[in-house]
Parts: structure tokens; sequence; C-alpha cells
């Protein structure tokens, strides 16, 4: 019975044999990547050649397994092959790998991720089932799940259950924001060897999901200066902690929760705020202005653990209601929301000289072309500015 002299061949992928009770020898390839050595059984056996019929038959299982030999060398040599990858993927369930990311983001108090990773799991299960072996979901499979995502859809219960009604189109904003979900948990599986390369990374960007981008409401520097004369009689934090937003760029969650613990002085003697951002998760540190710090309340005795505006609603459409109050004795007659006061800050830093890299870190985006948005709204701003000087 012919065997391959393997020792004599250097290479990453060899044949291998190994001796059956049954008298038969199965081959298996022998894969070396890496420092890591893996087995792959083909299901080829070898009979005990007795006569021609036998020769014949081992003749071609040896064929076989050379051509599956010589398709995982081209794979390797491309980049695209790990054999322990493909092995973990084969057991691995998708929307199972996704619902424990869920389960994690929401133990870890970030409530909008794992909001919408339960909305990615409801919408991928519609598409293609529950069960979704990480060997399936391929650039085809994406692309595929994109073009879902274009169609009309139902809307989901939180039991995954479609409701009642007639089907609607997803807004771009929350196509964008569901497929950037799938995409965090394939470069999370590439991270951990799972899958070697995230197949969604070799999709065009003009077929991913993407939001139309919309004009962001903003105060100018003016309005923010008529708010902070404006007088506010009742006794919460509505107005210092919206103010306080304008000069840092804190969503509402981020305030709320705000501890003078995660307040300390900085090696150049300046306050300086060190978070943990509700909503990504990501750690923010951000130096204090002398405007933020001038609406900081007297901290007097308040222990580290103890909320730096304890009096704000813990609901945000609680505050923005006390904040309508504010916006209308102030004149400001422009939709005015407590998230505007991030918007507020972008422009600002940007129109008095900043540059868009520090910008976008001072507000902890993930995507500078989130940041960009601002930036075009200021080139707008200087547009107008310039075209109010009269034709000579």
């Amino acid at each position: 019975m012919a065997k391959e002299d393997d020792k004599t061949v250097k290479e990453p992928v060899k044949i291998r044999f190994r001796e059956l009770k049954n008298g038969n020898t199965s081959i298996y390839l022998d894969i070396y990547v890496n420092g890591v050595r893996e087995y792959e059984f083909l299901n080829i056996y070898l009979r005990p050649e007795k006569e021609r019929a036998d020769r014949l038959w081992n003749k071609e299982q040896l064929r076989l397994a050379n051509a599956v030999k010589a398709e995982r060398i081209v794979s390797i040599q491309n980049g695209e092959f790990g054999f322990k990858d493909i092995k973990r993927a084969r057991k691995l369930n998708f929307i199972t790998y996704l619902e424990s990311m869920a389960e994690t983001y929401e133990a870890n108090g970030q409530t909008a991720c794992g909001v919408l990773t339960r909305s990615a799991i409801r919408r991928l299960v519609d598409y293609k089932g529950k069960v979704v072996p990480f060997s399936t979901v391929t650039k085809e499979y994406l692309i595929g799940f994109i073009d879902y995502l274009n169609n009309e859809h139902y809307d989901f219960d939180k039991k995954g259950k479609k409701k009642e009604g007639k089907p609607r189109r997803l807004s771009g904003v929350y196509k964008e924001a569901l497929f950037a979900r799938v995409m965090v948990a394939l470069n999370k599986a590439e991270r951990e060897g799972i899958i070697l390369k995230n197949p969604g990374k070799s999709i065009d960007a003009s077929l991913k999901p993407r939001a139309e981008e919309k004009s962001r409401a903003y105060l100018t520097l003016e309005e923010v200066k008529k708010i902070s004369e404006t007088e506010y009689r009742p006794k919460n934090d509505v107005k210092p902690a919206f103010m306080f937003a304008c000069f840092t760029g804190l969503r509402y969650s981020d305030i709320y929760k705000l501890t003078w613990g995660e307040m300390s002085i900085g090696p150049d003697g300046k306050l300086r705020l060190d978070t943990k951002m509700k909503k990504t998760g990501k750690d923010l540190y951000l130096p204090l202005s002398d405007n933020a710090i001038a609406w900081l309340p007297d901290r007097e005795d308040a222990p580290d653990n103890a909320r730096v505006f304890y009096r704000l609603p813990d609901q945000v459409g609680n505050a923005d209601a006390r904040l309508h109050t504010l916006i209308r004795n102030a004149g400001i007659k422009k939709p005015v929301s407590f998230h505007v006061a991030r918007h507020t800050f972008a422009t600002l830093t940007l129109t008095y000289g900043a540059d868009l890299y520090t910008v976008s870190k001072l507000l902890g985006h993930a995507n500078m072309r989130t940041t960009q948005i601002y930036a075009k709204i200021v080139d707008e701003n200087k547009r107008k500015a310039v075209n109010l000087i009269p034709n000579l």
C-alpha cells in the first residue's frame, strides 16, 4: 500500500495515516500553522490491497486526500485558513454568542448596547433562524442580512414575537446600529480566535447600512449665555447640569450617575474627570474647563460615592420637560432637549479652534465620522458668516 513520505517535505499540511482495528487505514491531515498543530480527519479510508479493485479504490482515496491537502495549503498561503478556528466555528452558534454579549452588556450597565444587540438577534433569527454556526456566517450571509434590513419589517416585542400591524421600513440610523452590533460581535470573535477573519470587513462600504446625515440642533454661545443668565426657580439640578453638559459634552446618563469620586486634580493642577460612559462602557478622561467647573455645586462634606447632581430626575424625559421651561424663559425659540448640550459642546469647541481628532476623543466617539457631522455644521456657519459682508 503506497504511503506518502512526508518526513522529507517541509510544508504546513501533511497527509498522515492511522491503522484501524478493522484492518482499514484512516487518512487525516496534520496541519501546523503559526505554531499551532491540529489534525483534520477526512473520513477517507484505505482498504487492505487484496485484489485489483482495492488498489484502484486506494488510489482514488489518496487522490481525494491530496486534493484536500492542496486546498488547505492554498488557503493558508492566502491567509484565510486556521483549522482550529474552523473546528470551533462548526460547534459555536453565532446567535448564542450574541446572546452572551447582550447579557454581558446588561450586567455592565451598558443598557443601549444590550438593547441593540438583542434587537439585532431578533432580526437575525427572523432572517435565517436560531441555529447559525460561525462557519455559515460568510460575506454572502452578511450581504443577505443587509438586504433583509433594507426590506419592510414588522416590529418585535421583548419576547421576539412579531407585533400586529403593517410592516415598515427601518430608519437608516437603526439599520446602521443593528449591523454595527453584528460587526462588533464578529470583531470580538476574530480577536478570540473563533474565526480567522471577520467576513464583514471585505464587504464594500457602499453596501453597508449608513444613517442619513441630518442637521443636529445646537446652541450658539450667545444662546448659552442667555440660558446662564435666566433665573430658574425650581430647586433641582436641571439648569446647572445642562450648563455643565454644554461645557463637557457629557450625555444625561453620565451626568446623572456622576460622583465626586470621579473627579480629581491632574498633574497640571487642574480639575479633571475620569469616568466610564454608560452607553458604551468606555473610559473617558476629560479635563474640566473653568466654564464647566463654575456650574458644579458645592461639595461640602459629600463622600466620593455621592452623586454630584443628586437632584436630577432619574428619567431624561422628565429633565427635558423641566428644561423646556428654562429655554422658554430664556427667549430661545428652538426645540432644545438635554442632548442638545452635547451637540453644543461639539460645535463650540470646533468653532473656537479645536481639531477634529481632539473633539472626537473628548466626546468619546468610536468613529470619527460621527464627529465630522459637527465639523460640517461649523463649516456651514463660517460660510454664512463670510457671506454677511455686503458686495462692494
